[in-house]
């Protein structure tokens, strides 16, 4: 008996202490767009660029962070891996201030580095946005980030060059005996 009054005194002080937090993160009112960012046969060793916007709809001014981080194994899209280094994920400012009741981009830019091995894949990455707050409980949403390589085209372009030799290698041989030839009945 005694327990289960020990358990009713400590519901309430739980709510008492969780359900502020709760509110005041909920009241941080902002939103990103877009919320879906495919790339599509990027090759490796080039980069591209895309911009993210953060909206603050608060009624103050907000501090934002944004960072990479991987999706959790059971979230991640069929066929698609995780992203191997957060670190070839760059942005603008990866925390900004935004004036209340307004909205700024942020230019994230993807750079794949130059390695036969990352041709030909499919990979999810998550870009999260937090709205800085002094609350227990913070808000974070994220951005859904697919990034497919180009397929490895290093062996067709090695097939050219050796045709492009073979083709040369016989075109310079007649030509050595055409040359020859005309030498022999001129003597």
């Amino acid at each position: 008996m005694v327990r289960h009054i020990k358990l009713a005194g400590l519901i309430p002080a739980l709510l008492v202490t969780i359900l502020p937090s709760l509110t005041l993160a909920q009241d941080v009112n902002f939103g990103v767009s877009p919320f879906e960012v495919r790339i599509s046969d990027l090759p490796p060793g080039n980069a591209t660029e895309f911009e993210l916007t953060i909206h603050n709809k608060d009624e103050i001014a907000r501090n934002f962070t944004i960072a990479a981080f991987p999706p959790p194994d059971e979230e991640r899209r069929a066929g698609t891996t995780e992203f191997p280094d957060d670190s070839w994920i760059s942005f603008s400012s990866p925390r900004i201030e935004i004036a209340a009741n307004s909205q700024a981009n942020v230019t994230v830019t993807v750079a794949i580095p130059q390695e036969p091995k990352w041709a030909g894949e499919d990979w999810e990455t998550w870009l999260g946005v937090t709205a800085e707050s002094s609350d227990l409980l913070g808000l974070k949403l994220h951005v859904r980030l697919f990034v497919s390589t180009d397929p490895a085209t290093e062996p067709m372009s090695k097939i050219g060059l050796f045709i492009g030799i073979a083709v040369a290698i016989v075109l310079l041989s007649y030509g050595g005996y055409r040359y020859f030839r005309q030498r022999a009945k001129h003597r």
